[in-house]
C-alpha cells in the first residue's frame, strides 16, 4: 500500500468514527435517559450506518428526512450496561504457523 492510499484509510476511518459517534450522541440525547442503565448497541450502529454511508457521500442524500429514521432505529437497538462486568477471551492455540507470533 503507498503512502498516499494509507492517508486516504486513515482519513476515512476517521471520518466515518466520527459520524458514527456524533449518531450514537445524537440517538443518546433524543432517546435516552441520562441516567439509563441502557446504552446504545455501538456494534449494531456501524452495520447501520455503514450501510447508508456511500449514498449519502455520493448524492450528499444525508437530510433530516433520510437520517430521522436511521436515529430512531439506532435508538431502538439498545444493550444493557453493566458496571464493572467483564468477559475477557480465553487464549487458544493459532490455526496456522503463519498467524503465530513468532519469538524474538
Amino acid at each position: 500500500m503507498s503512502w498516499h492510499a494509507a492517508n486516504q484509510d486513515f482519513g476515512a476511518k476517521a471520518v466515518f468514527d466520527n459520524l458514527n459517534a456524533l449518531a450514537a450522541y445524537v440517538a443518546t440525547e433524543a432517546h435516552l435517559d441520562p441516567d439509563s442503565d441502557w446504552k446504545i448497541n455501538r456494534t449494531l450502529m456501524i452495520d447501520k450506518i455503514k450501510r447508508q454511508i456511500g449514498r449519502w457521500l455520493l448524492a450528499a442524500g444525508a437530510t433530516t428526512r433520510r437520517l430521522k429514521p436511521l436515529i430512531q432505529e439506532i435508538a431502538a437497538n439498545l444493550q444493557k450496561f453493566v458496571a464493572g462486568r467483564s468477559k475477557p477471551r480465553t487464549p487458544q492455540r493459532k490455526p496456522h504457523r503463519s498467524h503465530a507470533y513468532k519469538p524474538i
